[in-house]
């Protein structure tokens, strides 16, 4: 579903089986926020191969949140790292990860919806990768709706 901010930013909000299609070809997620209630959305083998098209599509910043974000933003990092290595890019030089597991939900979505830098002003928006069965995820959805 995409909405926008109080400041004028986009905002995706979509499942991880959703997001590719919901992009399209127009929009540039240049921040996305990735939750990890659980060890399994923490596991850098859920995530990685949509890691690595957000990459291509021009990411720059990945915003973690959840009790095991720690775990998930490190993953990340080491993910980037490994990607350039592999493709001769220099992703990781402009990337920027943050870890949220002891913020309130109004804090993260405080944070990147108004603490983060959007680079791409026009066609960049800030992408949510929220789970459908996820109470937590449920009510930062709410949250981010009202941002």
């Amino acid at each position: 579903m995409m909405t926008k901010c109080s400041n004028g930013r986009s905002l995706l909000i979509a499942n991880k089986s959703l997001a590719v299609t919901e992009l399209g070809s127009n929009l540039m997620p240049c921040i996305v926020l990735l939750t990890a209630w659980s060890v399994s959305r923490a596991s850098i083998s859920f995530w990685e191969s949509l890691i690595k098209f957000l990459l291509n599509k021009g990411t720059t910043y990945f915003v973690c949140v959840g009790t095991f974000s720690e775990k998930l933003h490190d993953d990340i990092d080491e993910l980037i790292y490994q990607y350039d290595d592999e493709h001769g890019t220099e992703h990781s030089i402009n990337m920027v990860t943050t870890y949220h597991a002891d913020d309130t939900l109004e804090e993260v979505v405080d944070y990147c919806v108004y603490a983060t830098e959007l680079r791409d002003k026009d066609k960049g928006c800030i992408l949510a990768i929220l789970d459908d069965s996820s109470e937590e995820d449920e009510k930062m959805g709410i949250l981010l709706k009202k941002a």
